[in-house]
């Protein structure tokens, strides 16, 4: 922590624009839930309310955002930034939209902009604003950041369906559905063993061949199936009744072994 301190003191010294900036203005990264507005915590409206800048993202210009829609009516009168984060795999090209997405933020920020930056969700759970995070405190180490957390999804779906995600001893874990068959009969197997509760995100197109695997391992029935929580036509429903038509992209599993569900 002191050589972080000693970094930030020189590199004040060589830029004093970045060091008056810390009393002035910074960037907020606030968590806006999962899809329902009603959801949003009461530091996340404080937070939209002060900012004179919210920027949020989208996958290309001109495409909607999620985030800023479950926002909008904090935002209305709001001067906004759209914050392309492409939906690709190509590692050198994110990291070049993280990089750009940083540097747009830190410009507003210069002009004296106090600034949000949006995140469905959780800013710090499989949230792009999170690599844009760290390339800020990597790169813009005197720049103020503040991180409000928000509801997760699948926080929200255990509620909507009035269960417990973990009671006490029992292992949680939480990731993307793998993409291959193979390696999701090994999580469930351990899963089974461990008596682990499981959270998949980002179903999507794996949906029909993740519910073969889970009909083989007799865990259909023993699986939570949610789609599109927060919103007016969200879902929670047990696996087995859902067909083998293409998940939305939003949707998640919870597997449970003593199916309390």
């Amino acid at each position: 922590m002191e050589i972080v301190n000693i970094y930030k003191r020189i590199l004040s010294i060589f830029n004093p624009s970045l060091s008056s900036l810390k009393s002035k203005t910074g960037i907020t990264f606030v968590g806006v839930g999962p899809g329902d507005p009603k959801l949003l915590t009461i530091a996340a409206v404080e937070a939209i309310k002060k900012a004179t800048l919210v920027a949020y993202p989208v996958a290309k210009l001109g495409s909607k955002s999620m985030a800023s829609e479950i926002a909008c009516s904090f935002i209305k009168n709001k001067k906004c930034l759209p914050i392309v984060f492409p939906m690709i795999t190509d590692n050198e090209a994110l990291k070049r939209a993280w990089a750009f997405g940083a540097n747009k933020l830190i410009e507003e920020v210069k002009k004296g902009e106090e600034v949000v930056l949006l995140s469905q969700g959780d800013p710090s759970l499989y949230s792009t604003s999170a690599y844009i995070l760290l390339e800020i405190k990597s790169n813009f180490p005197l720049i103020p950041l503040k991180v409000i957390p928000g509801i997760s999804s699948f926080n929200a779906a255990a509620a909507e369906a009035q269960f417990p995600l973990s009671l006490q001893k029992e292992e949680l874990l939480i990731c993307a559905v793998p993409d291959n068959p193979n390696h999701l009969k090994e999580m469930l197997d351990n899963a089974i063993k461990t008596k682990r509760v499981l959270v998949l995100i980002k179903l999507g197109k794996r949906w029909e061949w993740v519910r073969k695997v889970l009909d083989e391992k007799g865990l259909l029935t023993k699986t939570l199936f949610a789609k599109r929580i927060g919103f007016a036509d969200q879902l929670t429903i047990k696996a087995n009744n859902i067909s083998n038509e293409e998940a939305p992209y939003f949707s998640l599993l919870i597997i449970r072994e003593d199916a309390i569900f």
